[in-house]
């Protein structure tokens, strides 16, 4: 490019709009609130690489302990009791570009302007961010796809090991239904149709209402597990919060529960475990409810709590929006893009501990 080096890029201006403040401008995002691009950048797990993410998990023991009397005989016995949890990398990626005949048309502008290297970046990140989101609220398009990652409806199953919706509460979520409609239980390399504790726990409601509030606080007494006092934990004490997710209609509704019971707002004492902020942000035992568009009209009406201490978004060490030097490609020589590239996936380390799911009979 005449006159203009590579590493300039990044300082052309561009784009001259009447009467726009500099930098300034409005985009129309898709999500109310972008939860898991939140997630990745601020509560992510950095791994090293290697072809896939794996976890040791021992869901038995081999029972070796017993009452006894004297004189009475042992018998030690040695079990295989160790399982491997094995979650593959996805790849992920965008990319923004420019001609140089545009840059070069919108690089003295004298008015008012929109830098073009900032408009271009946000359209390929803006893409980026909705197909993160969207995935992450999604199930893979079967049990062999490598393509897309483990989404929360992968982790957390509404069906029983039998394939049919779970009608009562209880570690019963066995089943993953994939997009593409198939089914089945093996999760993480591990199947839940042979293995009864590698099951998420999952429970009916019909409305929101104060049922509703009990099958909660049901839910977070049976997913609260601790190990024995003379037993050293060997879990990684990982610090993360846990939050709700619902639709959008069911946080309003949330909402409204909270005002019938104290339309002040005034304090925890009034409303137990259910509770609103003077900005309208609902908590649950102290949670922060998150609503979330993905999940509007999704089958059942879900309502996810989930661990990030045992859920964990994994990105790969050294390779997450790595962005790389504006370049140029056979055919388009006058075209300089940059692009964006990351690898990642989800990964459940304990399906019983990691959170729960509330859904509707139908």
């Amino acid at each position: 490019m005449a006159g203009v080096k590579q590493q300039d890029l990044v300082d052309l201006i561009a784009v001259t709009l009447n009467n726009l403040p500099k930098q300034e401008f409005e985009v129309q995002w898709d999500n109310q609130d972008y939860e898991f691009c939140r997630i990745f950048q601020k509560e992510r797990m950095v791994v090293d690489g290697g072809p896939m993410i794996e976890r040791k998990v021992m869901l038995d023991n081999t029972g070796n302990a017993a009452y006894r009397r004297a004189y009475d005989t042992d018998q030690p016995t040695v079990g295989d009791t160790m399982s491997t949890i094995r979650v593959g990398w996805t790849r992920i990626g965008t990319n923004y570009s420019w001609d140089e005949l545009e840059l070069l048309q919108n690089k003295n502008s004298a008015r008012g302007f929109i830098n073009l290297m900032k408009i271009r970046r946000i359209d390929g990140m803006w893409s980026l961010a909705n197909l993160i989101e969207d995935r992450a609220w999604k199930t893979p398009l079967n049990a062999t796809d490598d393509l897309y990652p483990n989404g929360v409806p992968y982790y957390l199953n509404i069906k029983t090991s039998a394939g049919t919706v779970n009608t009562s509460s209880g570690f019963v979520g066995a089943t993953i239904e994939y997009q593409d409609g198939s089914t089945g239980t093996v999760c993480s390399g591990i199947d839940a149709a042979v293995e009864p504790k590698w099951r998420n726990y999952a429970a009916v409601y019909n409305k929101v209402d104060n049922a509703l509030l009990l099958a909660l606080r049901t839910a977070f007494v049976y997913t609260q597990f601790k190990a024995p006092i003379f037993i050293n934990d060997p879990s990684n004490k990982r610090a993360a919060q846990k939050r709700f997710y619902c639709d959008l209609d069911t946080y309003v509704k949330l909402q409204e529960l909270c005002d019938m019971r104290d339309d002040r707002h005034s304090g925890k004492e009034v409303l137990g475990n259910l509770a609103m902020d003077e900005t309208g942000m609902v908590t649950i035992n102290r949670l922060p409810v998150v609503p979330i568009p993905q999940l509007n009209g999704a089958a059942y009406t879900p309502i996810y709590c989930i661990d990030f201490a045992k859920f964990i978004p994994y990105v790969h060490d050294g390779y997450w929006m790595e962005e790389s030097e504006p370049m140029t490609g056979p055919g388009r020589h006058t075209v300089y893009t940059v692009f964006v590239d990351g690898a990642h996936n989800n990964l459940n380390i304990n399906r019983r501990t990691c959170g729960f799911v509330l859904h509707k009979a139908a």
